[in-house]
């Protein structure tokens, strides 16, 4: 299963909005490997404290893929950003890659780079 540390900016999506009433966000990946199943529903992207217009260092991990919709994703927020710490991260996470989740499984690179806190 696939497992990932990202960095992305969260934005506005236009769509509809969930059942909540919350509008769609779009994760705009700065760095990372990341499924191309990144627009969140607007309730999710709450739960886990995304706010529009700003970047986070993210893990996505695969889980149980569904008869419905296929492989499944979630995301957990690890930080949120500024603009020197992308620039770090940008060099451990690699350049932004999405793949189609709907093809064969991908494996994230393997990182041996100490991250310091």
């Amino acid at each position: 299963m696939f497992t990932s540390i990202i960095v992305a900016t969260a934005s506005q999506f236009q769509g509809e909005a969930d059942k909540n009433g919350k509008s769609p966000v779009f994760l705009n990946i700065i760095s990372g490997k990341c499924p191309n199943r990144n627009v969140l529903s607007g309730t999710v992207a709450e739960n886990i404290g995304l706010e529009i217009g700003k970047s986070y260092l993210l893990q996505v991990r695969e889980i149980e893929a569904d008869t419905t919709y296929g492989r499944r994703f979630t995301y957990a927020k690890l930080a949120e950003m500024g603009a020197l710490e992308i620039l770090q991260a940008q060099s451990l996470a690699g350049k932004a890659e999405l793949f189609d989740a709907g093809k064969a499984e991908v494996t994230a690179p393997a990182t041996t780079h100490d991250v310091e806190a």
